[in-house]
This record gives structure tokens, C-alpha cells and sequence, in this order.
């Protein structure tokens, strides 16, 4: 089956997992949402977890992808993090099934997922991490250790976003102009002061 197919199969089973939730959607009924055959998908797919554990990791790295060819554009630091906290915002706030997969407190994915969830917090904490870098490189943000500080910057996002909430109860913008502000008064080098 080429890729495309593939996609639209993983693009197919997010909808019904956003709609009717993962343990109520079938396989059945993602084959039939494609146009294609039962015994199809599964030559494709293991089983609906092997579906899940696809789309997740596809997910992840889309977003990081469409995120760093945005901020890649971006010459200032500075306005490179504002950005990158904006745009994984955004697209939290308009993936409510993968904000309930990554906000599994119930440990209901775990089995299904194992290490993915931290694969893609691991490259959002490197994304953080290289903008403090490259920040610390041109003097616009104050010495640190650039990994201590990402870390942390990441718990802070990961716990006002998706580890805290839950997909009912969104980031919000004043939220979000409150976390960008504490962040860069941490980071931002102060002109003027020792």
C-alpha cells in the first residue's frame, strides 16, 4: 500500500478516535472510512494499537516538522521561542486526541505507546534547548546552562498544557502571554545589569 494510502488510514483513524474515542472505534469501521478492505488494513497494521502507536509518531514528527520550518525562519532568538511556545499551543489547543493520549494519567496508552510519548518530549525539550543555544550565542539571552534551563522550560509547558489540563479545558491566551512573560524574564539578558 503506498504511503498516501497509508496516511489517509492514519488521518481516517484520528477522526474516529477524536470523535468516538479509542476503545469504541473498530477496525472495521476505520477500513471502511478508507475504502478498503479489513484483511487490507491489516497487512498494513498490526492491530488498532499498531494504527495508534503509527498516528502518534506521525503526529509528533509532523508538527515538530511544521513548527521548525516556521521558527527556522526566524533570525531572533527571542521571538523564535515565542513562536515555537505559540505554535505548540495552537496545535494542542486543535488536537484534542492527542492532548488525552499525551494527558494519560490512567496509563491507558502506556502499553500501546511504551517510550513514544517521551520520544516527542524529548524533541520538543531539544527544540527549547537549541533556541537558549543559539540565544547564549548571539547575547541576547543571559549565560545558563542551556540543557538545565529547557528542561525545566519544557516541565513548565508539558504541566500548563497537556500535563495538567485536560482537552476540555484549553491553554487560553492569557495563559499564554503570562508563561511567555515568566520565561523570558528568566532567560533574556538584562541590558545594563550585572
Amino acid at each position: 500500500m503506498e504511503s498516501e494510502k497509508r496516511t489517509q488510514i492514519l488521518t481516517l483513524a484520528k477522526k474516529k478516535f477524536e470523535r468516538f474515542g479509542f476503545s469504541k472505534t473498530t477496525v472495521d469501521e476505520i477500513a471502511r472510512e478508507a475504502s478498503i478492505s479489513k484483511r487490507t488494513l491489516y497487512q498494513e497494521f498490526e492491530n488498532k494499537e499498531k494504527i495508534l502507536e503509527e498516528l502518534f509518531m506521525f503526529e509528533g514528527l509532523s508538527v515538530r516538522k511544521a513548527i521548525l520550518n516556521q521558527i527556522n525562519k526566524i533570525i531572533e532568538p527571542a521571538e523564535k521561542l515565542q513562536m515555537f511556545i505559540r505554535l505548540a499551543l495552537k496545535y494542542l489547543d486543535q488536537n484534542p486526541f492527542i492532548v488525552s493520549v499525551l494527558h494519560d494519567e490512567s496509563g491507558f496508552f502506556k502499553p500501546f505507546l511504551k517510550d513514544k510519548p517521551h520520544i516527542i518530549e524529548t524533541g520538543i525539550k531539544e527544540i527549547f534547548v537549541n533556541i537558549l543555544k543559539e540565544g547564549i550565542e548571539k547575547g541576547d539571552f543571559r549565560k545558563m546552562d542551556e540543557k538545565v534551563v529547557g528542561h525545566c522550560i519544557f516541565l513548565l509547558f508539558k504541566n500548563l498544557t497537556y500535563g495538567q489540563n485536560s482537552p476540555d479545558h484549553p491553554f487560553g491566551s492569557n495563559r499564554m502571554k503570562e508563561f511567555i512573560h515568566f520565561i523570558f524574564n528568566g532567560v533574556l539578558l538584562q541590558r545594563g545589569k550585572a
